[in-house]
Order: structure tokens, then sequence, then C-alpha cells
């Protein structure tokens, strides 16, 4: 049986609330990125993650739209229109959506965002069996014009949350739970690296979820800060000093060992620099020269949910048996460096697992471009167990697995 997508989003909407347009172009370009970050928002590339916006009933019934993929989130907007003009139909239809995202044990989610208290009001009035549902009203996202923001940020870990029910928790937290490393040098990093734990603190929902204490006394601290950047979420906050200072230096280096999900923030003001020696190649960038820190925290979710998008898949694909059972899997959510592909060639030199079980290294699509795949294919060779196999899903779905 092919293995499900892991997650889509759905946004329910009437055309002719136009209050709603700015927090729908919000979600939509959290998303499906831009070329140019605006406002509150940073940029990026397309997550890959199906997105789809309707007006009316979508074709199928709920359960099964729901069903189609591994978790599905459906974001209702709740303005005027959307009350005055539904149909009957989209009503009935919501009712079910709202029933079995219920009782899926969160494996689905519907988040209604009234415009008002009072069309939230409204809303749940329409229907005896929405009485129960918990709104997200629009003035709890903070001030009007950061709104949007807060919203696509909210929308954002939400998905994080679903996706990491299905996924082994993160030292025993709640799923969605995600360490933010802030990197920094204190010599010209600290007030900003204060600054943006003081914002995720100042957020409520964020500081439940998003731990950025600093390291435990009493301990080695060397072995910490290696283990924290190892899992971690990695924040560099690259100021004028940082790319000098040493540990600053070693936790970019762990991150790209380890395979860190990082971002790395752009806070230097020289005009020019001189050609840097450190892995930021595969690191989404951001800029802050207004002050913004929503910026970071939206570009870090982002990169979270990438990563916990890709390990979903490949859960997924264990339960379809699509992949074989048994089976020593390593698994990067973006193509492997060097230094971490001989990390995990090294690893599985180490497993106790029989030497007939396969093992593979698995990476996301688009495969290394020529030169790196044939310098990532040798070392895999040489320092990896003998039919050890490097791969995408597209080259493992053309090849069965099979060398």
């Amino acid at each position: 049986m092919p293995a499900a997508a892991p997650l889509q989003i759905l946004l329910i909407r009437h055309p002719d609330d136009v209050d709603v347009a700015r927090y729908e172009n919000a979600v939509v370009r959290a998303f499906q990125g831009g070329k140019e970050a605006g406002e509150y928002l940073a940029t990026g590339e397309d997550l890959g993650i199906q997105l789809e916006l309707f007006s009316d009933p979508p074709p199928q019934a709920a359960p099964e739209t729901l069903d189609a993929f591994c978790h599905t989130l459906v974001v209702v907007f709740a303005d005027q229109a959307l009350l005055a003009k539904t149909s009957a139909p989209l009503w009935d239809w919501l009712v079910r959506c709202w029933a079995h995202a219920d009782a899926s044990n969160g494996r689905h989610l519907m988040l209604v965002v009234a415009m008002d208290e009072r069309q939230g009001r409204s809303f749940t009035a329409k229907r005896p069996e929405l009485e129960a549902l918990q709104l997200l009203q629009t003035h709890s996202l903070g001030q009007y014009s950061v709104r949007p923001a807060m919203l696509a940020l909210r929308i954002l870990h939400e998905c994080r949350v679903l996706l990491a029910t299905a996924l082994p928790a993160a030292n025993g937290h709640r799923p969605g739970y995600l360490r933010l490393f802030i990197s920094h040098a204190k010599m010209d990093g600290l007030p900003l690296a204060h600054a943006l734990k003081h914002h995720i603190e100042s957020t409520g929902w964020l500081e439940d979820f998003y731990d950025v204490d600093d390291l435990p006394p009493g301990r080695n601290w060397q072995r910490e800060l290696e283990q924290g950047v190892g899992s971690s979420l990695i924040v560099m906050l690259r100021t004028e000093a940082y790319d000098g200072r040493y540990w600053c230096k070693q936790e970019v280096l762990w991150a790209d060992e380890y395979a860190t999900p990082a971002v790395l923030v752009d806070a230097r003001t020289n005009l020019n620099h001189p050609a840097g020696i450190l892995p930021f190649e595969r690191v989404p960038t951001v800029r802050i020269p207004d002050g913004n820190l929503l910026r970071i925290l939206f570009l870090a979710l982002r990169e979270g949910l990438r990563f916990l998008h890709f390990a979903r898949r490949v859960e997924e694909m264990r339960q379809s048996r699509t992949l074989p059972t048994p089976l020593e899997l390593r698994v990067f959510s973006f193509p492997p460096s060097m230094s971490a592909l001989l990390r995990a060639c090294r690893s599985l030199t180490e497993s106790t697992a029989p030497a007939t079980t396969p093992r593979w290294i698995l990476y996301p699509d688009p495969p290394l471009r020529s030169g790196l795949y044939e310098a990532a294919e040798a070392l895999v060779q040489s320092y990896a167990p003998a039919g050890t196999r490097l791969m995408t899903p597209n080259t493992l779905a053309a090849t069965g697995g099979t060398p």
C-alpha cells in the first residue's frame, strides 16, 4: 500500500470577506514562501505541503477528505459573509469535519479563526454540534498590524504538533516541543540573544513549547554544549565577532555534523567581509535591520516544520511497508554535508544489527548534484558497512531499493 502524504492544509473562507484576505495571504506565504520578506514574515522556499482554499464544501465527505493525508489542518475564517451567505451543505460539512477531527486523537485539527467575538459567537450558534469548539479570536494575536503574521506563526506551530504526534517524543516532552539553541558571541551578540529569548517567553503559547534555557549549572559545559546543538534547532546570531569566536565556530561545525535544523541571523553591520570558511550553505538566512525578532521565529518554525515533515514522511513509509523490515536507517532532512554523512556512516558501522540487515541513508529529493553525489558515494563505500545505500525517496521508488 502506498504511503500517504504527511500533511495538508485546507483554508475555508467566503470570497466576500475582504478583511480575511490579509490573514489568508500570510498563511499561504508561510507555507509557499516568496521572493522577498515582507512586514513581519520571513521569506523562503515552498515547504512542499499541500494547501487548498475552499469557499464551498470540498468534493469528498469530511472524514475521507481529512484521512486522505496522515494529518489535516482545517482553518476556517469566520467573518460576516461566511456567517450570512454560507450554504447549508458547507455547514453540514464543517459539522462533520469538527466531529471527525475531535475524535481523531490529535491526528487532525480544525481551527476556527473568528474576526471578532460577536462573529465567533454567531459561528458556534449555527449548529449545536459546534458549541464545544474553542475558537481562536484575532484580538488574542496582538496588535492589529501583527495579527496576520502571528496567525501564520501559530499555524506553523500547530502543524508541527500534528506531525509530532506520530513521532517519538523529544526527551519525554509533549509533541511539538522544540528547543531553540541561540548561538551568539557574547562580545557583541548578547543583547540580541536576550531580546530573542524575552520575545519567546512573552508569547505564552510559544514558551510552553519552545525551550531557550541556558546551560544547567554543575555540568560539563562543553559536553552540554555539543549535546544541546545536536538535539535542538540552532539559531545562529552572526554578529561581527561571531565568525572569529572559537565556540561559535564549534557550534556551527557541530550543527553541520549532527545535521541539526538551523537558521542564520545575519546581524553584521559592516559593508565588506572576508570570505568565510564556516558551512552556512544549507542554512536559511534572515536579516533584521528593523529589529523584527518575529521574523527570526517565523524562519525557525518554518525550518523546524520542514524537518518534521520529512521525518513524518519517512515514518509513514515505514508503516506502509514502503521501507523493508528490518532496516538500519539514517535520515537527513536536507542533502547531507560530508561531515554529516561521515557521522552517519560511522554510526552504521557501530550498529549491532545483523550483517544481513539492509543499511540505508535517506535524504529528500532532489539528489545531490553531479560531483557531490560521486564524492558522497565514495565516502559511503569507504566508511559505511558494505552494501549501504545512499538514496532519496524518488530513487527508492525508481529502483525499489535495489542496487
